[in-house]
């Protein structure tokens, strides 16, 4: 069954460079070929087609580099950007629409010249042409703030040439490639921290955006894995980059977000190349991960070949074709240029068993009952903090590929129709539940505001009306005693400074998650000569994400949003941690279910306008609570331990195993007249994307074990192999995957490193986050002069 290269590249030239890439499109493509040379024959094929297309191409191998740190990937890749040349082009743009000719002269582009040649004084043209930059760039909601102001500073010395140092830009162009040491430089351009793992993926969707936006056709990027299936180091000269099986673990999560936000990219191509072994490898390779499997396998395919547009492809040599049923040019009819690319985008989510908002906003969701449930849950929720109660959270249930991912979705559409703010979090390698620090950070990397792109804290807190009643209420409860001072006096310093960009930037930091020295916020405070004392004591890093939760929740109705939802996915996974993490995890289902001690601190959902969605398999209670015995066991391990705290820790894990069976809501499995609505929905949009006729398909047998998954992968299937293979029968079969619940330690964080992302201490140099010690009393020291009045 496999594919040759030669084939599967005309496809993707087609069918991706040429048509949905171009137009705006983005997915990730993984490829498995047989030997090193292949993988490099292929990755140097496709920058050869991307570059023809017009694409702008990057590629990583991990001997050189950490593809499993988002930051440093980032790095090595805007180190193969030529910045200056995309800025230009840029630039060129908006002289162009404004009328004015351009120097044929590539040397002697600049303000002076181009002044010279439209008749214009410098100085005035200087001044419109900031202003076109600006209202450009900074109206650009695709583009996350700090790109705005490096792009801006890039753009702004393409006029000024001959300045060795125009505006900064050595620095910028340093910062984006990872190689500034301090950040101070950049103060001027109100950029206050590098590009470290919580913004790194922002970039990266801005970079993508801003590639299209400068003229360009996309983003192609090619990751090797290769490496990462490497065993230990052969030979001392080696100098290549080894890594861990827990390492390993990390880049396929990287690789599982990539998927799962390909609705949040722009242009961009992701093609993923590995070794064979990478299917088979029970340690290292993709059966050790199955969040990535299941976003990528093909278990529902032809008998006698490859699909070539799904997620997983394996090839043959890259010289030799494959006989006999050969991809024919004149087989592909070009794609309609008027076609909705949300269309597209649903159709790509759907052949790798993910829906995403496309795919949720064009088929809909047939469980009345739980939206109804759901939208209960919403008015209580945003009465909650008037009325001072506790949002009881919901627990969904529904066997793997039934639906509960689409179901999330829909659900997180209503949410944002109701002017809540949304973050869908997934629980995985990286996120594990009982880790509240870590919850509340991919809580805070996945926010969704409405009507806001890319949204952050900073954009909420920037919203907010300082003289308003709500303000005034946050304030008041802020200084009430319920949270730590931090909050408080970091509220009114907030309030107070907030004409100190820099400042501002540090304390929203702060309440995303990031470290802030008492010593720090006392001279602040201190500058700022506060009337009123906060005193402040060491907190652990679960009971200051407790409260980050609380905080940035009444933060968010402050600045009139309805609520802050929390959309749990995949929550099986604590089948696979431990006894003990088990045990924590329970206490957190119990937690986001509401259901811990009202009014208490540990109660993130009383007086906030914080509820939570949990979602899990439905053989979860057989398999664990009954066959593994937790019900029994838990209860019996930590009721006879010594520690008072383990005993509590019992007590609460029970509330969360009785809550597992007693409040969980089963999906309605489809019924023979939706399961024909949908085949006819998705028929449609199959034919308007591919500009054919798709046949009515039976595909997968109707059965009471059929999922839904199988079902739509299936019909998908076959409409793609009809459309590009239409002489040749199509056979579908299905390969049952089930999640499995085998213990495994690599799933679950270790105490330190849960810990010292959470730090409250100073970071060093390489962490970014702060100034350098020259500057940090400067800092200080200008905080009155910036006080609001």
């Amino acid at each position: 069954m496999e594919m040759s290269a030669q084939e599967w590249l005309r496809v993707l030239r087609r069918e991706y460079l040429q048509e949905y890439i171009r137009l705006g499109g983005a997915t990730v493509k993984c490829v498995v070929t047989p030997q090193e040379h292949d993988r490099q024959a292929v990755a140097a094929q496709i920058r050869q087609m991307a570059q023809e297309e017009g694409y702008v191409f990057a590629q990583a191998d991990a001997r050189e580099v950490k593809i499993h740190l988002i930051d440093r990937l980032f790095h090595h890749l805007a180190r193969q950007i030529d910045w200056d040349a995309l800025a230009r082009l840029f630039v060129v743009q908006c002289l162009q629409a404004n009328g004015y000719q351009i120097p044929g002269d590539p040397e002697t582009f600049g303000l002076s010249a181009i002044a010279m040649i439209n008749n214009r004084e410098e100085l005035c043209l200087r001044r419109e042409m900031r202003t076109w930059l600006e209202r450009a760039l900074f109206r650009d909601s695709y583009l996350c703030q700090e790109f705005r102001m490096a792009m801006l500073r890039l753009c702004l010395a393409q006029l000024d040439q001959g300045d060795p140092d125009p505006f900064l830009a050595q620095a910028v162009k340093d910062w984006l490639r990872g190689e500034l040491r301090w950040i101070s430089p950049l103060k001027a351009t109100l950029i206050f921290q590098k590009i470290v793992r919580h913004n790194a993926r922002h970039m990266f969707a801005s970079l993508a955006h801003w590639i299209r936006l400068v003229g360009k056709s996309g983003w192609v990027v090619a990751l090797d894995l290769s490496q990462y299936l490497a065993g230990k180091r052969l030979s001392p000269s080696d100098r290549s980059l080894y890594y861990s099986a827990a390492a390993t673990l990390d880049v396929y999560e990287l690789l599982r977000q990539f998927i799962d936000s390909t609705d949040e990219l722009e242009g961009c191509l992701l093609v993923v190349l590995a070794p064979p072994v990478w299917l088979t490898d029970t340690r290292r390779g993709l059966p050790r991960y199955e969040a990535l499997k299941l976003r990528i396998w093909d278990d529902v395919r032809d008998r006698h070949r490859q699909n070539p547009l799904a997620p997983l492809v394996r090839l043959t040599s890259s010289i030799e074709e494959s006989p006999g049923w050969v991809l024919q040019p004149s087989h592909l009819p070009r794609l309609a240029s008027d076609r909705t690319v949300q269309h597209q985008r649903a159709i790509e989510a759907l052949r790798a068993g993910v829906p995403n908002r496309d795919a949720v906003t064009m088929l809909g969701c047939a469980q009345p009952e739980i939206e109804g449930q759901f939208r209960r849950m919403l008015d209580e929720a945003q009465a909650s903090v008037q009325q001072g109660t506790t949002t009881a959270g919901m627990l969904l249930e529904g066997g793997f590929g039934t639906g509960k991912s689409h179901v999330l979705e829909y659900l997180e559409q209503v949410a944002l129709e109701r002017h809540f703010v949304c973050s869908r979090i997934v629980i995985s390698k990286e996120t594990p539940l009982y880790s509240l620090p870590k919850m509340f950070q991919a809580a805070i990397e996945s926010l969704r505001i409405p009507q806001v792109r890319g949204g952050s804290l900073a954009e909420i807190a920037g919203s907010l009306n300082v003289h308003g009643p709500h303000y005034a209420d946050l304030y008041e409860w802020a200084h009430g005693g319920e949270l730590d001072s931090r909050f408080a006096a970091t509220l009114f310093l907030y309030e107070r400074m907030r004409n100190d960009q820099e400042l501002s930037h540090r304390l929203v930091r702060f309440w995303s998650g990031d470290p802030l020295g008492i010593g720090e916020l006392k001279r602040y405070l201190q500058a700022c000569d506060s009337a009123q004392s906060y005193g402040f004591s060491k907190m652990s890093a679960m009971d200051l994400a407790l409260q980050r939760f609380k905080f940035a929740a009444r933060l968010m109705v402050a600045a009139g949003y309805a609520g802050w939802i929390l959309f749990i996915d995949e929550v099986e996974l604590i089948g696979r941690y431990s006894l003990m993490q088990r045990a924590k995890s329970y206490v957190e289902i119990a937690r986001w279910l509401g259901a811990l001690e009202a009014s208490s601190y540990a109660d993130v959902g009383y007086r906030s306008g914080l509820a939570a969605v949990v979602a899990l398999t439905d053989d979860f209670h057989s398999a664990i609570l009954e066959e593994k015995g937790d019900r029994e066991k838990i209860p019996l391990k930590l009721h006879e331990a010594p520690s008072e705290t383990d005993r509590f820790l019992a007590s609460q894990a029970e509330i969360g195993m009785r809550l597992m069976e007693t409040r969980r809501t089963r999906l309605v499995s489809p019924y023979d007249r939706f399961l024909e609505e949908v085949q006819e929905k998705l028929r449609q949009m199959h034919g308007a994307v591919y500009v054919w006729d798709p046949p009515w398909v039976p595909s997968v047998e109707r059965l009471s074990s059929t999922r839904m998954r199988e079902y739509i992968k299936g019909w998908i299937t076959e409409w793609d192999l009809r459309r590009l293979y239409p002489e040749r029968e199509v056979e579908i079969e299905v390969s049952a995957v089930h999640p499995t619940y085998t213990e495994d330690h690599l799933l679950e964080l270790s105490p330190e490193r849960s810990q010292s992302a959470f730090a409250e201490s100073t970071q060093d140099p390489d962490g970014g986050r702060h100034l350098d010690p020259s500057t940090q009393e400067a800092s200080v020291s200008v905080t009155l002069e910036s006080a609001a009045p």
